[in-house]
């Protein structure tokens, strides 16, 4: 190819790829205008469009549109985790899980898809809202709705059932948490690894709630390996339709998760 030819394909390019950057950069700027103008429909159409963009983008894509786009599908996920944390487990408790199993698997999509921005912030937010989402599950078993016609002995079985049924996905979002802080020996401290030290220190005061935790005591912790949190979304079980109907021990083997230590 001639010298001027090939320049000038270069710096056609050049500003193909400035040009996609800036029309983003617009976009954000437009649909934070909505977000303080409390437009929430206009807000989020904008954020998926700045999504859809850079989706689209092909050859063109770059960090700088990743960047924006991985920003806006965050705010995007923070929505669909928020649905699924509303979900509570009542009675009966068969109908209210599967509903909390359903929107649970669509947050563990949403927060996969922003790892593959490949963006240090947006991943840290989505491990940190992966283990958010496998300790709200916990939780909502622990606390579920109890039948009101159970014997006292049937509902003591009960209890220790949902217990046990509850603990691997507490266990789960501590692992997560835990691999946020891989990204501290990168070189990488952000507001997410910071929410997910503050989270551990909760979990686990006796190893975090600490005055000596820092950047140098984290270098001591064990090594986690730090891999995207890809997963299939969690089929645990409910409570068992024998009496007493206790919760159905769950196999933490068959919720496991691709990114696990």
């Amino acid at each position: 190819m001639p010298r001027i030819a090939r320049s000038t394909c270069t710096d056609a390019t050049s500003r193909s790829f400035r040009s996609r950057s800036t029309v983003l950069e617009i976009r954000f700027k437009i649909a934070e205008i909505h977000q303080a103008a409390h437009d929430d429909a206009l807000y989020r159409r904008e954020l998926a469009e700045i999504v859809r963009i850079d989706a689209d983008a092909g050859p063109e894509r770059t960090a700088r549109t990743r960047t924006f786009a991985g920003r806006a599908a965050l705010v995007l996920a923070d929505r669909v985790y928020q649905e699924f944390a509303d979900v509570k487990l009542r009675q009966p408790f068969e109908s209210s899980l599967q509903e909390k199993k359903q929107r649970m698997g669509a947050a563990i999509e949403a927060m996969d898809r922003l790892v593959a921005y490949e963006i240090a912030e947006v991943t840290a937010a989505a491990t940190y809202y992966m283990a958010e989402v496998y300790f709200d599950f916990s939780r909502s078993l622990a606390e579920s709705e109890r039948p009101t016609d159970l014997k006292p002995a049937d509902m003591a079985e009960y209890e220790q059932a949902l217990d046990e049924a509850a603990f691997p996905f507490e266990e789960k979002a501590i692992r997560f948490h835990e691999k946020n802080l891989e990204l501290l020996r990168k070189g990488v401290f952000n507001a997410w690894i910071e929410k997910s030290l503050g989270r551990l220190a909760v979990m686990m005061p006796g190893r975090y709630a600490k005055p000596e935790v820092s950047i140098g005591f984290l270098g001591a912790i064990d090594s986690y390996v730090y891999r995207s949190p890809v997963s299939p979304a969690p089929t645990p079980g409910g409570p068992a339709k024998k009496t007493p109907p206790a919760p159905a021990a769950v196999d933490d083997s068959q919720v496991g998760h691709d990114g696990a230590p």
